[in-house]
């Protein structure tokens, strides 16, 4: 029977108080975050948790594909905005009116 105050593994032990020690230090800190980050970066990019960027399908019974059903191409298009912008061409000026004689 081990005593109580006798660890059971004393290799576990050495390892804990290393990492105990190791953990210390900041730049040991930054390398495994760094190490964490390029992990997790690599299976996000590779994996198909990334959202569908694609646009949605368009529902049944639109237009749209009332006019594909007949065979013909349409490109779908944005309505106009409501929102007008300003021109970037700058306005023309009248020219000055000449002055009068005295």
């Amino acid at each position: 029977m081990p005593r109580q105050g006798r660890l059971r593994n004393p290799g576990l032990t050495e390892t804990l108080i290393g990492m105990e020690s190791a953990l210390r230090k900041p730049v040991v800190i930054a390398t495994m975050v760094a190490a964490l980050s390029i992990a997790i970066l690599l299976v996000v990019n590779h994996t198909n948790l990334i959202i569908d960027k694609r646009p949605p399908k368009t529902p049944p019974g639109t237009t749209f594909n009332a006019v594909k059903d007949a065979g013909a191409e349409m490109t779908p298009s944005q309505p106009e905005s409501p929102i007008k912008l300003p021109s970037l061409v700058p306005k023309t000026v009248e020219p000055a009116a000449p002055a009068r004689p005295n």
